[in-house]
């Protein structure tokens, strides 16, 4: 008799306790695909751990507490909607919902590569997709050979010479006349009247730290 009336207790307990809930139900669609179901968008009750993915025909359904509360309903790429609800205990409650990427863009990633002008490597690549002819000379280059000013540096490049006693240089056999010298794309000044270019023995080369 003791073990029926415990029984009936517990049964009538679980019967309370169930009856302090109601049921969620909805289909989530995609406007964008002229209201398809969407399969596999997360919904939830905001501020609790209830929560479940809609299955392969976008339909959920959520055991909830009764009371006020909010339904989240998100998908990746997808706009987020919430929805207050209010639902009583035993009650089945409906929900359906349209996503929309509208308002959801993607920022712009840029990736910029920064070439390492120091290292003879990557100054030969550089030369090699030149659209023109081109020689370069970097700070590894020039601590390897261990030059003095910058007329010295570019003496190591072909077909650049130098006279002694003389501030100019000579590229492939023509003199100051038909030469320019240019700093970051801009021409150089000369510090001489009688001459067109700058004196380059005036520039100590930064030298290369392995």
């Amino acid at each position: 008799m003791k073990r029926q009336i415990l029984f009936i207790l517990l049964l009538i307990t679980t019967l309370g306790f169930a009856q302090q809930k109601g049921t969620l139900t909805g289909t989530i669609t995609d406007k964008d695909m002229n209201n398809e179901t969407l399969p596999f968008a997360s919904v939830s009750i905001k501020g609790t751990g209830i929560g479940e993915n809609t299955d392969e025909n976008g339909k959920y359904s959520l055991e909830v507490p009764a009371g006020s509360h909010v339904l989240v309903i998100a998908f990746m790429g997808y706009e987020t909607v919430e929805v207050p609800f209010t639902i009583a205990a035993g009650e089945t409650k409906t929900i359906n919902r349209s996503l929309t990427s509208g308002s959801v863009t993607m920022e712009e990633v840029v990736i910029q590569a920064t070439v390492n002008r120091e290292k003879e490597s990557a100054l030969l690549m550089e030369q090699k997709n030149a659209t023109e002819i081109k020689t370069n000379i970097g700070a590894q280059e020039l601590t390897r050979k261990g030059v003095s000013d910058a007329a010295a540096a570019v003496t190591k490049v072909s077909g650049i010479s130098k006279q002694e006693g003389n501030s100019g240089i000579f590229v492939r056999g023509l003199g100051d006349r038909y030469n320019g010298t240019f700093l970051n794309g801009l021409p150089l000044p000369s510090n001489e009247p009688e001459n067109k270019n700058i004196a380059l023995d005036l520039f100590q080369p930064i030298l290369y730290k392995a």
